[in-house]
């Protein structure tokens, strides 16, 4: 259990400033409680490897059915002009466009008064607010732990609200409990490329935001920032640029859809189903739906290669999660062993280190084998090879013992 030592006991020690350190001291587990743990830990490893195992599986399913998905859409896609007349023999039939893009008005920030031709207009509000930082250290002082809680305290700038009344010192450092301002993101009504208009998906998809810059900067100002002055009464002189409770205001734009002073309008290539004037998401026999936007002028060809590659990364980005769920899972399920044997230094090491190549070898295995299983139903040759690779470490394992068997009864025979 802790013993905490509060403001006043010889505990607690002012390292000056804004950081001061707590002690207190937590009761070492002994033998039999580590025991316990570990066999906690057994049952805490095979949910582990179950969830792990079943996130590699379903990852080698949506891969597979992607894949198939975006081979379908390739050879069934129509391209299209952007100011292309919407007929109706295209109706529901998956199109490729390419085309500026356009908005019907200008996107305006009634409050500070600023308007811009795109289909985003992104309002980003911080506060300048003390924020508080953690840092942990512990000696092992025989039946007990000594732990030393560092606080420290600085002034940054933050988009969210930071509670100081959770601060271990909330007196010396007090933060505005409300921002004045809000953050806000406008998007247009309708935008069109040429004749269709793009559904709500497909403008989710226009994220490519650029700093706006402001009229009339202040010296010394980004020429994308406004600040505003807090006036609250316990905020605290500071160095630049001002106070607790300050604000920072920028402004972002995201697809440009008019010859301005921003620069002309941004391109874009869409790959979706037409339906009369709108282009909507297509629903894949292999079971996806496809609606992509890309900026630039690309060719259905680049558009489902950049989207493969997309597959392909998210693919090994999750398997490298669901091995290193395994790792961990089969180090709960180990623990034990290194528990039986913490109390002699050197042994000890020895089998730390047998158990965690143990435990990598396993881990690795297990998700071969998974992916195996999930590739077998769609490619059998594949998956077999795979299952072969993952089954080769337990099939040289069972070799090599034979081979010691039959060395050690030879030997016994003479």
């Amino acid at each position: 259990m802790y013993r905490q030592q509060y403001p006043g006991d010889p505990g607690m020690h002012n390292m000056g400033g804004n950081s001061h350190t707590r002690v207190s001291y937590r009761h070492n587990p002994t033998f039999f409680e580590r025991i316990g743990n570990s066999l906690v830990g057994i049952l805490v490893g095979l949910v582990i490897l179950t969830g792990a195992s079943c996130l590699v599986f379903w990852n080698e399913g949506r891969a597979v059915q992607t894949a198939k998905s975006l081979d379908e859409g390739l050879r069934v896609v129509l391209p299209l002009g952007a100011n292309e007349v919407a007929f109706d023999e295209n109706n529901g039939k998956l199109v490729h466009i390419s085309g500026l893009l356009r908005t019907d008005k200008m996107l305006e920030d009634s409050l500070y008064k600023i308007s811009t031709p795109s289909v985003k207009l992104k309002r980003k509000v911080e506060m300048y607010q003390w924020v508080e930082h953690e840092t942990k250290r512990e000696y092992n002082e025989g039946g007990q732990t000594r732990v030393e809680t560092t606080y420290s305290y600085s002034q940054e700038w933050s988009s969210d609200l930071i509670r100081s009344s959770s601060f271990d010192n909330s007196v010396s450092h007090v933060n505005p409990e409300s921002m004045s301002v809000q953050s806000l993101t406008l998007v247009a009504h309708e935008v069109r490329v040429g004749n269709f208009f793009l559904s709500n998906s497909l403008v989710e998809k226009i994220t490519d935001y650029k700093p706006l810059n402001l009229p009339g900067p202040s010296p010394g100002r980004p020429h994308h920032q406004v600040f505003q002055r807090s006036s609250l009464p316990q905020c605290q002189p500071h160095t630049a640029p001002g106070y607790v409770g300050d604000l920072r205001v920028t402004f972002e734009y995201a697809g440009l859809s008019g010859d301005s002073e921003l620069g002309p309008p941004a391109q874009v290539s869409i790959i979706a189903k037409q339906h009369g004037r709108q282009l909507v998401e297509y629903r894949t026999e292999a079971g996806n739906n496809l609606e992509i936007l890309h900026f630039g002028n690309l060719s259905p060809k680049e558009i489902f290669g950049l989207e493969q590659a997309q597959n392909s990364m998210l693919t090994w980005a999750i398997r490298f999660a669901g091995w290193l769920m395994m790792f961990v899972g089969f180090g709960c399920l180990t623990s034990i062993v290194t528990t039986l044997v913490d109390w002699l230094p050197i042994i000890r090491e020895l089998v730390g280190m047998g158990v965690a190549v143990m435990n990598l070898s396993l881990s690795i295995s297990l998700s071969l084998t998974v992916i195996a299983l999930g590739w077998i139903r769609y490619r059998p040759w594949l998956g077999c090879a795979i299952l072969a690779m993952a089954l080769t470490p337990l099939f040289l394992s069972r070799f090599r013992f034979r081979q010691s068997s039959h060395s050690y009864n030879s030997y016994r025979g003479r």
